[in-house]
């Protein structure tokens, strides 16, 4: 079995191809990518669309990496 070059449960930030080239690929289970990333915008469905109201933040701050990561890692 090849060795991981990395940690368990890491959290990269950055372009994904230039982390993606630098892992050892044997090492891998899971990858999970969910765009758009971190685009620093509030999203809301138009105004009369069946998901009228429906909204979302696309802003993460350190906070919000803590509550994931001890959801994640519990």
């Amino acid at each position: 079995m090849t060795t991981p070059n990395f940690a368990e449960r890491t959290i990269w930030t950055g372009d994904n191809l230039d982390i993606l080239r630098g892992l050892n690929s044997d090492c891998v289970d899971l990858i999970y990518l969910d765009p758009p990333f971190n685009s620093n915008r509030n999203y809301a469905a138009p105004v009369g669309s069946a998901a009228a109201g429906a909204a979302f933040k696309d802003t993460w701050t350190l906070s919000d990496l803590d509550v994931v990561w001890s959801r994640t890692c519990a």
